[in-house]
């Protein structure tokens, strides 16, 4: 079959085309709801077209970054620091002991992270509430 040229008014209609429908996903994608597993609700998952168009990742606020090196510092310090300190002055010099010591620090940095996420997490879905219901 021969092939025919299209005609520029059709090339033209074919990007318009193209470029509504990718429109059309960005904000499909921005305005989805969670499904409660999600880090956030809706409002604060929105996300804000540039100048450019380009869509823009939700910001993670200051005080969750602040939180998270501050407990990841915690967990690289607090069980080092145990393991020289229980095997020097609690274990005289056993290892495993001091080992386990260690371990279960570790353990309880992690524990209350997980606490302080979750507290967060529930003032947070406890404030939203109470935003939608005004």
């Amino acid at each position: 079959m021969p092939r025919t040229k299209k005609s520029k008014d059709t090339k033209s209609t074919d990007t318009k085309d193209a470029g509504s429908s990718a429109v059309r996903n960005r904000q499909h994608k921005s305005t989805a709801k969670t499904d409660g597993y999600g880090p956030g609700t809706t409002e604060q998952l929105q996300t804000q077209p540039t100048e450019r168009g380009a869509v823009q990742s939700p910001q993670i606020p200051g005080n969750v970054i602040k939180k998270l090196v501050a407990f990841s510092v915690t967990l690289l310090i607090a069980p080092i620091l145990t393991y020289f300190l229980s095997l020097n002055f609690v274990f005289a010099g056993s290892t495993t002991p001091a080992a386990i010591t260690a371990a279960v620090t570790a353990n309880i940095v992690l524990a209350a992270y997980v606490y302080a996420a979750w507290v967060e997490e529930s003032d947070d879905n406890s404030s939203y509430s109470k935003r939608k219901s005004d």
